[in-house]
């Protein structure tokens, strides 16, 4: 059986960058790089909706994008969520679709991207052990449901995602769980609700970056983003990201009006595709006009404004979707340059912020005062320690959040005929503990 593989995207995103694109293409660039040609190139398909497809533009850039990768791009329309029995029909036809696919580019290996995606896959591996079976696992796919959407604990949906979830990780060869708490989550699903499955590899792999611009890079763009926003002297905050509710915007501005009332100098910059939502909150906080800036700019020019700030936000809510998560908006602060002030809740995270020195982690309750003092320590600290501390958070974003440093376990998976040196992310003491 060939060793190329099938990777398995699902729920229009490929055509957009976000979070959830970025992983998939991360994955994919992976898996090229491992296999180092030893294989046909790798084949993306994903489901998407009808509605995005007909976006011609988008479409078409996200073809290029993934040709650029080396990849060959198969979308596939699904039927929308708001159709009665959408989920069944969509999990009958994208597992015809993958057992086609793996049948027509004589597959090897299919690398699942999410719940979705497993079912399907799992679905046209069930009576096929030949092929072997990775599943990404993003997040707690159901209970995220739960807490953010409307599926009801006891419906029949969430009994049939249960027993789907179950099966997928069960007929899984591999799993890739983006944080140790996500990794034990797996790991209990596996013994629990009947007799054991065999215990699969699993690999810890989090949310990276592909780029990772060098120290002198980031004080350069840094001097002119300061410049170009007028900021002078003044000590800035930044926050990149919507205003879900599992993103605490609320709480992100409150605790900004009570670092003002201690530094009235400090200034607030919001990168984000709500300025309306944003700008009413910091109106509604007392915050003055001058005191912030709401902006949004295109994804390829984030970082080049973001790095004029002293120090970045990352606040979650203390639940179970958050505990096993890794946002990308970690990497992505580190990588620019940006101490972090995290939630606890983030536990891998969190551990490499106290490890490598790169911010402060705040309790689980996300206290304004509290917040604010961590952030008033970070911003008044002297000129010399914020420069060391830039230089940390980019080693950092460069050693353990990297492309690069995603690859030795995707030789584990994907070239073990060759072998590979251990994993280069380190197991945060305090994840260690949970």
């Amino acid at each position: 059986m060939s060793n190329r593989c099938l990777m398995v995207a699902f729920g229009s995103t490929m055509l957009a960058e976000d979070g959830y694109s970025v992983r998939v293409a991360m994955a994919t660039r992976a898996v090229i790089e491992v296999q180092e040609g030893s294989c046909p190139p790798p084949v993306l398909v994903s489901f998407e909706s009808l509605r995005s497809l007909r976006r011609s533009p988008a479409r078409k850039v996200a073809i290029a994008r993934i040709r650029s990768m080396g990849a060959i791009p198969l979308f596939v329309p699904v039927f929308p969520v708001r159709m009665p029995f959408s989920y069944r029909l969509n999990g009958w036809w994208s597992a015809l679709v993958v057992w086609v696919a793996c049948r027509v580019f004589r597959i090897g290996i299919v690398h699942a991207q999410s719940h979705a995606a497993a079912l399907a896959v799992s679905c046209a591996l069930a009576w096929d052990r030949r092929r072997r079976m990775v599943f990404d696992v993003h997040g707690v796919d159901i209970e995220e449901r739960q807490i953010y959407g409307d599926l009801d604990q006891h419906s029949p949906e969430y009994r049939l995602r249960r027993r789907h979830e179950r099966e997928a990780f069960g007929r899984a060869d591999v799993i890739i769980a983006v944080s140790h708490v996500l990794q034990r989550y797996v790991e209990a699903i596996l013994v629990s609700g009947g007799p054991p499955f065999p215990h699969p590899q699993i690999e810890i792999i989090p949310c990276v970056l592909s780029f990772s611009a060098s120290p002198q890079e980031v004080e350069e763009a840094r001097v002119k983003a300061r410049k170009r926003l007028g900021l002078r002297g003044r000590p800035c905050v930044l926050y990149l990201g919507g205003t879900s509710g599992w993103q605490l915007p609320a709480e992100k501005v409150a605790a900004f009006a009570a670092l003002r009332r201690k530094t009235p100098s400090a200034f607030l910059l919001i990168l984000t595709g709500d300025i309306e939502t944003f700008t009413e909150l910091c109106r509604e906080a007392g915050i003055p006009a001058e005191d912030f800036l709401i902006m949004s700019c295109p994804h390829k020019e984030v970082a080049g404004t973001a790095c004029a700030a002293d120090a970045a936000l990352l606040l979650r809510s203390d639940n179970v979707v958050n505990r096993v998560a890794s946002p990308t908006k970690f990497a992505e602060y580190l990588s620019m340059g940006l101490p972090v002030v995290i939630t606890e809740v983030l536990a891998d995270f969190a551990g490499i912020v106290r490890d490598r020195d790169v911010g402060a982690v705040v309790p689980a309750s996300n206290a304004p005062e509290l917040v604010a003092a961590a952030i008033r320590e970070l911003l008044l600290a002297p000129v010399d320690t914020q420069v060391k501390t830039r230089r940390r958070c980019i080693a950092a974003s460069r050693e353990v959040l990297s492309f690069e440093s995603i690859l030795p376990a995707y030789r584990r998976i994907y070239r073990p005929d060759i072998g590979a040196s251990a994993l280069t992310v380190p197991l945060p003491a305090e994840a260690s503990r949970a």
